[in-house]
């Protein structure tokens, strides 16, 4: 169950990738103890635009754009 628990695994090996896949999950229903059936899919199609880790999630298909990484925040539409 470690191998596919984004929780676990972020616990195991603490990243910022780990931990928006952590976090996603968790938004999903996931726990540590519970990984929520089709997780990956719910999270791919996650329409919570409003999230500050939506262009960030993972499982896109490549296809998705993401923003770039300038370090600016024009990609979300704030002003610096």
């Amino acid at each position: 169950m470690s191998e596919i628990n984004p929780i676990i695994r972020l616990r195991a090996k603490p990243s910022r990738t780990n931990a928006i896949k952590a976090k996603c999950a968790e938004c999903m229903g996931c726990t540590a103890d519970h990984v929520e059936r089709g997780f990956r899919e719910l999270i791919r199609t996650c329409s919570s635009k409003a999230c500050p880790l939506h262009a960030f999630r993972p499982y896109q298909a490549n296809s998705v754009q993401k923003p770039a990484k300038t370090g600016h925040l024009d990609a979300f539409g704030c002003e610096v």
